[in-house]
């Protein structure tokens, strides 16, 4: 029979909570009017957040837009805890230009339809793990109807 240590002892690791390697963030997209005249409508990614809960105020807060997410792990994210204001780095397979700015300057389709493929908690770990990808700079809670962040590179 085992003693009650041992048994205390699984008692207490059974109710413990568990730590979790895996970091998981929310991507949040909007679906809405296009502002350019080709597209009947875009779905950029509105923010990415740190949990469920802020999916739904922003939701709330946004009424007008068709608001959506996914959850997503942040790939090389050991030891790591992400909170409003820290800097993530998406990966995207697949960007075409949609439209031009002001300036002449494309607008890729991660206004149109964004796909990311895969989140970092650093620069280098996306480069090193997805050199062939476009790389987007997200703000941990960044709020933006039009997308968030910024591409990196769109030369790939």
């Amino acid at each position: 029979m085992p003693s009650l240590s041992s048994i205390l002892s699984r008692i207490k690791n059974h109710l413990s909570p568990k730590y979790s390697a895996d970091l998981t963030v929310y991507v949040v997209y909007g679906k809405q009017p296009s502002p350019f005249p080709d597209l009947e409508h875009i779905e950029p990614i509105i923010a990415v957040v740190a949990s469920e809960r802020e999916c739904f105020e922003i939701q709330e807060k946004c009424p007008e837009t068709e608001v959506s997410w996914e959850a997503r792990t942040v790939n090389n994210a050991e030891r790591l805890d992400v909170a409003t204001g820290s800097i993530l780095y998406l990966t995207h397979t697949t960007l075409l230009p949609s439209d031009e700015d002001g300036d002449g300057n494309p607008v890729f389709g991660i206004m149109e339809s964004p796909q990311p493929t895969a989140l970092y908690c650093s620069r280098d770990s996306a480069e090193q793990e997805a050199p062939d990808q476009y790389l987007h700079r997200v703000n941990v809670g960044e709020i933006n109807l039009r997308g968030i962040g910024g591409l990196l590179n769109t030369d790939c």
